[in-house]
């Protein structure tokens, strides 16, 4: 049994949104049936606290279409939890700007997926690009850590030096980089998925930054890795495998508890209507794939590695996108390294 060490919880704030992103894993477009009221969202805000959890990110969907996030993001502060949000800005005012500032998050991510024209195609939103570079100047102004976050696809995988150009002029602190997978709006355009080669191209760019720019926190999210030659300079620690259900969970804006907001099949554990967060994340039946992981599980090319107790099959949010199952890592650097695909 692995240990577990309860420090993030992703929220899925409302599956509202006012962007129509190609790569959109949930589908975002509109809210939930029977999302928490602000009530359970401030009773839900006590038991993050209660289980142990030190970090809560706002996401969505677009967080800040809940005309309570303000009050909800208050109350976690009161609780000594740092508090992050991942938006998409379009419905930004002076106000919420403000707001940020008073409630001093730990840094607020924007989606920044190419140069002006490529982005807002990708976003499904005219003047979004200009709209976000328009915030973040701001923030930077109130001395507010700012994140970008950028899927990765055919289509914008050849615009990552002209988006790190822009993010050094904008003084980002941290940019996130990860690849779009298979599922949501990005089922349905599985021709712009990157395949072996494109993946560790991805990789060799995101190693070269992180070493060019000392300044910039640069990291390739948990999907990119895994060992290998590339796979110790992709991110600050060396992957020690998936942590959905061991230090994170995702929670869904109707009060579903998953290991990872970003999972969609194989992985609700629960809803906080029905047991307490607590009783959620203790429950021993809870989170088997990671928990409980044994060498045993791993498949396809994972099986025989010799990485594989370390590894335990990638991203299991990759691996469930792709193939319907747990421990089935689609992309690998080693195996690339070494020959496979």
């Amino acid at each position: 049994m692995i240990a577990v060490d309860p420090q993030v919880v992703v929220w899925e704030y409302t599956l509202a949104c006012n962007s129509h992103c190609i790569h959109c894993g949930s589908d975002a477009r509109t809210p939930r049936k029977n999302e928490l009221s602000t009530e359970e969202a401030i009773d839900f805000v006590h038991q993050i606290k209660e289980v142990g959890f030190k970090r809560l990110i706002l996401s969505g969907g677009e967080p800040t279409l809940r005309q309570d996030w303000v009050r909800i993001a208050e109350e976690a502060k009161t609780e000594n939890l740092e508090v992050g949000i991942l938006s998409n800005a379009l419905a930004w005012t002076p106000k919420t700007i403000d707001a940020l500032a008073s409630l001093r998050p730990f840094a607020v991510g924007f989606s920044v997926d190419g140069e002006p024209e490529l982005h807002d195609y990708l976003r499904g939103a005219e003047g979004s690009h200009q709209k976000v570079f328009d915030v973040i100047h701001e923030l930077k102004k109130r001395d507010i850590p700012v994140c970008a976050v950028t899927a990765v696809n055919k289509r914008n995988l050849g615009s990552l030096f002209s988006i790190r150009n822009r993010l050094i002029v904008y003084d980002v602190d941290a940019w996130q980089i990860q690849v779009a997978f298979p599922m949501g709006r990005m089922a349905s355009h599985r021709d712009l998925i990157l395949d072996a080669h494109e993946y560790y191209q991805l990789g060799e760019f995101i190693a070269e930054t992180r070493e060019r720019l000392h300044r910039m926190n640069v990291q390739g999210a948990d999907c990119m890795g895994y060992y290998g030659q590339l796979g110790q300079r992709v991110r600050e620690n060396e992957w020690q495998g998936c942590l959905a259900g061991i230090e994170s969970i995702g929670v869904e804006s109707d009060g579903t508890v998953k290991g990872c907001l970003a999972m969609r099949i194989l992985s609700c554990e629960g809803n906080i209507r029905e047991k307490s967060l607590r009783e959620i994340w203790e429950d021993s039946n809870n989170f088997k794939y990671s928990r409980q992981f044994n060498v045993s599980s791993l498949k396809g090319d994972c099986r025989g590695c010799n990485y594989g107790t370390q590894c335990r099959g990638g991203c299991q949010t990759q691996s469930t996108a792709f193939f319907q199952e747990f421990h089935h890592a689609p992309y690998c650097f080693l195996r690339y390294e070494q020959g496979g695909k």
